[in-house]
């Protein structure tokens, strides 16, 4: 379909018309427009909470497992000893 949408006698150059300005962008869409950036920000705030979070329970389960081991052994006692 050679020549289609084409303007001018003898359908010569492939130009095609278009409007002078275009009005794509409705009320709705100007208002959305800054949702992407923020949308991308609340993802990565999410990231850094989870992480941190997964941090914070990593801490706590070392620390959990390590701090028995830290304990002082009870003192033995002699079986005749009794007080």
């Amino acid at each position: 379909m050679r020549g289609a949408g084409v303007t001018g006698a003898g359908g010569a150059g492939g130009a095609v018309t278009h409007p002078a300005q275009a009005r794509t962008t409705s009320a709705a869409a100007k208002r959305g427009a800054g949702r992407g950036r923020r949308k991308g920000r609340d993802a990565m705030e999410w990231l850094f909470v989870e992480a941190l979070c997964a941090l914070l329970v990593a801490v706590v389960i070392v620390a959990w497992t390590i701090w028995p081991a830290r304990r002082k052994p009870p003192a033995e006692r002699d079986p005749g000893d009794e007080r």
